[in-house]
């Protein structure tokens, strides 16, 4: 057995990532996982969506109670979210096309303007995946994008979500920070 000196084993690493580097692009496109055939390398990428919430569909175990904080139970909300361009102020352009559909079920406290809620809910975007966010939300709660499938297979990131005007529960904006190629972080 011929020993190999570390000088020896370094020179060999450093050819390997250069020729990894090269192949590759850069060290850092390496460093973030593979990217499946077909699928352009995003790193990161801003999404902003309008939802309305259907109010007829939402249902509660039971309603608010007088105080603040009070919990009114578990909930699920459903409804169609919209491109942020289809909106003026808190109107709806009349010519204005759902892009897909939102539901939500979690624990709701408080009621009134602004509740807050823990929450697990699903973007559904025909043709293009499914994004799945979890956490708390309220005036303007922060969710973690917990998983996706189709074109957001392997995304991570973050989802900022609260109401588009004050005293609007029923119209929130929803943007999501998504990092491609993120399970486990």
């Amino acid at each position: 057995m011929e020993r190999v000196s570390r000088r020896r084993l370094l020179a060999a690493g450093g050819g390997a990532a250069l020729a990894s580097a090269a192949v590759l692009g850069s060290g850092v496109a390496a460093a973030q996982g593979t990217t499946p055939p077909g699928r352009a390398v995003i790193n990161e990428w801003l999404e902003r969506y309008i939802i309305v919430i259907d109010q007829a569909q939402a249902r509660f175990a039971r309603q608010a109670t007088q105080g603040a904080g009070a919990p009114t139970g578990p909930a699920y909300y459903t409804g169609s979210f919209y491109r942020d361009a289809d909106v003026s102020g808190t109107t709806l352009s009349a010519n204005a096309a759902p892009v897909g559909r939102f539901r939500s079920s979690g624990w709701v406290y408080g009621g009134g303007a602004a509740p807050q809620s823990v929450m697990l809910g699903v973007f559904d975007f025909p043709a293009r995946g499914k994004l799945t966010v979890t956490g708390n939300s309220g005036p303007v709660g922060s969710l973690a994008v917990s998983g996706g499938t189709g074109e957001f297979q392997g995304v991570g990131g973050e989802a900022r979500m609260g109401a588009l005007a004050a005293g609007q529960f029923g119209t929130l904006v929803v943007e999501f920070q998504l990092l491609a190629d993120t399970p486990g972080r």
